[in-house]
Protein backbone atom coordinates (compact mmCIF):
# COMPACT_ATOMS: atom_id res chain seq x y z
CA UNK A 1 0.00 0.00 0.00
CA UNK A 2 1.45 3.31 -0.96
CA UNK A 3 2.63 5.53 1.23
CA UNK A 4 0.22 9.18 1.56
CA UNK A 5 0.90 10.71 4.60
CA UNK A 6 2.29 14.09 3.02
CA UNK A 7 -1.43 14.57 0.95
CA UNK A 8 -2.99 13.53 4.18
CA UNK A 9 -1.48 16.29 5.99
CA UNK A 10 -1.83 18.42 3.02
CA UNK A 11 -5.63 18.12 3.11
CA UNK A 12 -5.94 18.47 6.88
CA UNK A 13 -3.86 21.63 6.51
CA UNK A 14 -6.80 22.76 3.50
CA UNK A 15 -9.36 22.29 6.24
CA UNK A 16 -7.64 24.14 8.64
CA UNK A 17 -6.96 27.10 6.27
CA UNK A 18 -10.37 27.01 5.12
CA UNK A 19 -12.08 27.33 8.62
CA UNK A 20 -9.56 30.02 9.90
CA UNK A 21 -10.32 31.89 6.26
CA UNK A 22 -14.38 31.46 6.21
CA UNK A 23 -15.78 29.97 9.18
CA UNK A 24 -17.52 32.47 11.09
CA UNK A 25 -17.79 30.36 14.48
CA UNK A 26 -13.80 30.69 14.64
CA UNK A 27 -14.36 34.43 13.39
CA UNK A 28 -17.14 35.50 16.33
CA UNK A 29 -16.72 33.19 18.86
CA UNK A 30 -14.17 33.16 22.36
CA UNK A 31 -11.95 30.43 20.79
CA UNK A 32 -9.10 30.54 23.80
CA UNK A 33 -9.31 27.38 24.89
CA UNK A 34 -6.88 25.07 27.23
CA UNK A 35 -6.50 21.19 26.52
CA UNK A 36 -6.13 18.73 23.73
CA UNK A 37 -8.85 17.10 21.68
CA UNK A 38 -8.17 13.86 20.32
CA UNK A 39 -11.75 12.44 19.96
CA UNK A 40 -15.23 13.24 19.98
CA UNK A 41 -15.96 13.41 23.74
CA UNK A 42 -13.38 14.97 24.55
CA UNK A 43 -13.33 18.39 26.68
CA UNK A 44 -11.36 21.57 26.70
CA UNK A 45 -11.68 24.46 29.01
CA UNK A 46 -12.38 28.17 29.18
CA UNK A 47 -11.03 30.05 31.90
CA UNK A 48 -11.40 33.41 33.61
CA UNK A 49 -15.44 34.23 32.32
CA UNK A 50 -16.11 36.10 34.78
CA UNK A 51 -15.15 39.59 35.83
CA UNK A 52 -13.52 40.53 38.65
CA UNK A 53 -16.17 42.36 41.12
CA UNK A 54 -15.70 45.93 42.34
CA UNK A 55 -16.44 46.54 46.06
CA UNK A 56 -16.17 49.76 48.54
CA UNK A 57 -12.78 49.09 50.55
CA UNK A 58 -13.22 49.26 54.05
CA UNK A 59 -9.83 48.99 55.08
CA UNK A 60 -9.55 44.95 54.30
CA UNK A 61 -9.06 42.73 50.96
CA UNK A 62 -10.69 39.32 50.09
CA UNK A 63 -9.87 37.69 46.68
CA UNK A 64 -11.75 35.90 44.60
CA UNK A 65 -10.98 32.98 42.20
CA UNK A 66 -12.07 33.41 39.01
CA UNK A 67 -10.58 30.52 38.12
CA UNK A 68 -13.98 28.56 39.37
CA UNK A 69 -15.47 30.55 36.48
CA UNK A 70 -14.00 27.90 34.24
CA UNK A 71 -16.51 26.65 31.90
CA UNK A 72 -15.99 22.88 30.32
CA UNK A 73 -16.99 22.56 26.50
CA UNK A 74 -17.62 19.07 25.57
CA UNK A 75 -16.78 18.33 21.84
CA UNK A 76 -19.76 16.18 20.69
CA UNK A 77 -19.87 16.84 17.01
CA UNK A 78 -18.44 14.90 14.57
CA UNK A 79 -18.94 15.52 10.75
CA UNK A 80 -16.76 13.64 8.25
CA UNK A 81 -16.51 13.69 4.21
CA UNK A 82 -15.28 10.80 1.82
CA UNK A 83 -15.11 10.85 -1.81
CA UNK A 84 -13.53 8.74 -5.01
CA UNK A 85 -10.47 10.02 -6.67
CA UNK A 86 -9.47 8.32 -9.72
CA UNK A 87 -5.72 10.23 -10.03
CA UNK A 88 -3.86 11.32 -6.69
CA UNK A 89 -1.77 13.10 -8.48
CA UNK A 90 -4.48 15.15 -10.01
CA UNK A 91 -5.99 15.62 -6.77
CA UNK A 92 -2.93 16.89 -5.03
CA UNK A 93 -2.05 19.36 -7.79
CA UNK A 94 -5.33 20.51 -7.37
CA UNK A 95 -5.58 21.19 -4.02
CA UNK A 96 -5.93 25.14 -3.08
CA UNK A 97 -7.99 25.77 -6.19
CA UNK A 98 -11.41 27.07 -5.03
CA UNK A 99 -13.50 24.37 -7.29
CA UNK A 100 -10.82 21.53 -5.82
CA UNK A 101 -12.88 18.40 -4.11
CA UNK A 102 -10.91 19.25 -0.82
CA UNK A 103 -12.04 22.67 -1.01
CA UNK A 104 -15.68 22.02 -1.61
CA UNK A 105 -15.57 18.94 1.56
CA UNK A 106 -13.83 21.95 3.43
CA UNK A 107 -16.49 24.64 2.53
CA UNK A 108 -18.97 21.77 3.52
CA UNK A 109 -17.97 21.18 6.48
CA UNK A 110 -17.80 25.30 6.84
CA UNK A 111 -21.47 25.07 6.64
CA UNK A 112 -22.27 21.99 8.95
CA UNK A 113 -20.28 23.95 11.52
CA UNK A 114 -21.45 27.85 11.35
CA UNK A 115 -25.35 26.17 11.01
CA UNK A 116 -24.58 24.51 14.37
CA UNK A 117 -23.07 27.75 15.82
CA UNK A 118 -25.98 29.79 14.90
CA UNK A 119 -28.72 26.80 16.21
CA UNK A 120 -27.96 28.27 19.19
CA UNK A 121 -30.23 31.20 18.84
CA UNK A 122 -32.65 30.26 21.62
CA UNK A 123 -29.92 30.75 24.79
CA UNK A 124 -29.48 34.10 23.87
CA UNK A 125 -30.39 36.10 26.97
CA UNK A 126 -32.65 38.66 24.67
CA UNK A 127 -34.91 37.89 22.00
CA UNK A 128 -36.83 41.24 20.02
CA UNK A 129 -40.29 41.02 18.63
CA UNK A 130 -40.05 39.39 14.97
CA UNK A 131 -39.66 42.31 12.28
CA UNK A 132 -40.65 42.20 8.84
CA UNK A 133 -37.68 44.02 7.36
CA UNK A 134 -37.56 46.79 4.81
CA UNK A 135 -35.04 49.35 3.51
CA UNK A 136 -36.91 52.09 5.27
CA UNK A 137 -36.76 49.70 8.85
CA UNK A 138 -33.59 47.63 8.81
CA UNK A 139 -31.38 50.13 10.46
CA UNK A 140 -33.86 50.45 13.23
CA UNK A 141 -34.03 46.42 13.68
CA UNK A 142 -29.97 46.28 13.77
CA UNK A 143 -29.88 50.03 16.15
CA UNK A 144 -32.06 48.17 18.39
CA UNK A 145 -29.84 45.07 18.50
CA UNK A 146 -26.70 47.09 19.01
CA UNK A 147 -28.26 48.75 22.04
CA UNK A 148 -29.33 45.68 23.49
CA UNK A 149 -25.63 44.99 23.86
CA UNK A 150 -24.74 48.17 25.31
CA UNK A 151 -27.12 47.61 27.73
CA UNK A 152 -25.41 44.20 28.27
CA UNK A 153 -22.31 46.70 28.50
CA UNK A 154 -20.74 45.78 25.68
CA UNK A 155 -18.38 48.19 24.04
CA UNK A 156 -18.41 49.45 20.97
CA UNK A 157 -15.78 47.65 18.47
CA UNK A 158 -16.46 44.08 20.54
CA UNK A 159 -19.91 43.65 18.73
CA UNK A 160 -21.01 41.17 15.70
CA UNK A 161 -24.04 41.35 13.70
CA UNK A 162 -24.89 38.16 11.81
CA UNK A 163 -27.44 38.84 9.15
CA UNK A 164 -28.75 36.87 5.97
CA UNK A 165 -28.55 38.61 2.41
CA UNK A 166 -31.84 39.89 2.09
CA UNK A 167 -30.93 42.16 5.19
CA UNK A 168 -27.72 42.89 3.39
CA UNK A 169 -29.17 44.11 0.07
CA UNK A 170 -31.96 46.42 2.81
CA UNK A 171 -28.87 47.48 4.53
CA UNK A 172 -26.89 48.73 0.93
CA UNK A 173 -30.59 50.18 -0.13
CA UNK A 174 -30.17 52.22 3.30
CA UNK A 175 -26.61 53.55 2.66
CA UNK A 176 -24.87 51.10 4.51
CA UNK A 177 -21.79 50.34 2.75
CA UNK A 178 -19.99 47.08 1.95
CA UNK A 179 -16.77 45.80 0.88
CA UNK A 180 -15.75 42.76 -1.63
CA UNK A 181 -17.08 39.57 0.30
CA UNK A 182 -14.53 36.90 0.39
CA UNK A 183 -16.57 34.15 1.58
CA UNK A 184 -18.03 31.07 -0.42
CA UNK A 185 -21.50 31.39 -1.71
CA UNK A 186 -21.55 35.28 -1.52
CA UNK A 187 -21.24 35.40 2.15
CA UNK A 188 -18.20 35.94 4.52
CA UNK A 189 -17.11 38.98 6.41
CA UNK A 190 -18.42 42.31 5.16
CA UNK A 191 -18.54 45.73 6.81
CA UNK A 192 -17.56 47.65 9.67
CA UNK A 193 -19.71 50.61 10.33
CA UNK A 194 -18.62 53.44 12.34
CA UNK A 195 -22.49 54.45 12.49
CA UNK A 196 -23.42 51.09 14.41
CA UNK A 197 -19.93 50.67 16.09
CA UNK A 198 -20.06 46.70 15.21
CA UNK A 199 -19.01 44.22 12.74
CA UNK A 200 -21.42 42.86 10.40
CA UNK A 201 -21.00 39.34 8.64
CA UNK A 202 -23.38 37.49 6.13
CA UNK A 203 -24.45 33.99 6.27
CA UNK A 204 -26.59 31.67 4.50
CA UNK A 205 -26.48 29.21 7.45
CA UNK A 206 -28.57 31.34 9.88
CA UNK A 207 -31.10 29.26 11.70
CA UNK A 208 -35.12 29.55 10.60
CA UNK A 209 -38.21 29.27 12.18
CA UNK A 210 -40.86 28.49 10.23
CA UNK A 211 -40.91 32.29 7.90
CA UNK A 212 -38.39 34.26 9.94
CA UNK A 213 -34.33 33.81 10.17
CA UNK A 214 -32.81 34.24 13.28
CA UNK A 215 -30.92 37.01 12.98
CA UNK A 216 -27.72 37.03 15.92
CA UNK A 217 -25.75 39.94 17.42
CA UNK A 218 -23.51 39.33 19.77
CA UNK A 219 -19.99 39.98 22.04
CA UNK A 220 -17.12 38.15 20.64
CA UNK A 221 -16.83 36.58 24.37
CA UNK A 222 -21.20 35.36 23.77
CA UNK A 223 -20.15 32.08 22.07
CA UNK A 224 -17.40 29.36 22.89
CA UNK A 225 -16.11 27.50 20.01
CA UNK A 226 -13.34 24.65 19.87
CA UNK A 227 -12.50 21.85 16.84
CA UNK A 228 -10.22 19.73 15.75
CA UNK A 229 -9.29 17.72 12.45
CA UNK A 230 -9.31 14.76 13.69
CA UNK A 231 -7.92 12.93 10.70
CA UNK A 232 -7.43 12.79 6.60
CA UNK A 233 -7.18 9.81 5.25
CA UNK A 234 -6.09 8.53 1.72
CA UNK A 235 -7.33 4.71 0.78
CA UNK A 236 -4.97 2.79 -1.92
CA UNK A 237 -8.01 1.12 -3.12
CA UNK A 238 -12.11 0.43 -2.28
CA UNK A 239 -13.56 -2.79 -1.97
CA UNK A 240 -14.57 -4.05 -5.76
CA UNK A 241 -12.93 -0.94 -7.34
CA UNK A 242 -10.00 0.29 -8.93
CA UNK A 243 -10.49 3.86 -7.45
CA UNK A 244 -9.12 5.15 -4.10
CA UNK A 245 -10.52 7.53 -2.10
CA UNK A 246 -10.06 10.35 0.26
CA UNK A 247 -11.98 10.74 3.28
CA UNK A 248 -11.43 13.50 6.95
CA UNK A 249 -12.59 13.90 10.08
CA UNK A 250 -13.85 17.36 11.99
CA UNK A 251 -14.81 17.36 15.78
CA UNK A 252 -16.07 20.35 17.45
CA UNK A 253 -18.21 22.01 20.06
CA UNK A 254 -19.97 25.09 21.02
CA UNK A 255 -21.92 26.82 23.59
CA UNK A 256 -23.27 30.13 24.46
CA UNK A 257 -21.24 31.13 27.73
CA UNK A 258 -22.60 34.98 28.12
CA UNK A 259 -26.24 34.90 27.37
CA UNK A 260 -26.50 38.72 28.20
CA UNK A 261 -24.01 39.19 25.79
CA UNK A 262 -26.18 37.56 22.41
CA UNK A 263 -29.38 39.01 20.94
CA UNK A 264 -31.63 37.46 18.67
CA UNK A 265 -34.04 39.10 16.46
CA UNK A 266 -36.63 36.73 13.97
CA UNK A 267 -36.43 38.44 10.50
CA UNK A 268 -38.61 38.04 6.87
CA UNK A 269 -38.07 39.76 3.99
CA UNK A 270 -40.98 42.59 3.49
CA UNK A 271 -39.14 43.33 0.33
CA UNK A 272 -36.91 46.55 -1.32
CA UNK A 273 -39.26 49.19 -2.10
CA UNK A 274 -38.28 52.07 -0.32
Amino acid sequence: MANYNSIEKIIAAEVLRTNEDNLLANTICNTDFAGDIKSRGDSVTFIGLNDPTVYDYTGSITYEDIDDSALQLLIDQDKAFSFKVKDIDALRSSIGLEDSQTKRASYMLKNEVDGYVFALYGEAGNTLSAVTATPENVLQTVAEMKQKLEEANVPDGRTWIVVPPFIKTKLMLAGVKFQINNGVNGTGAVAFTDELGCDIFVSNQLAKSGNNTMMLAGSYSAIAYAEQVLETQVLDRLENSFDKAVRGRLVFGAKVIKPKELVCCPVSDGGNTI
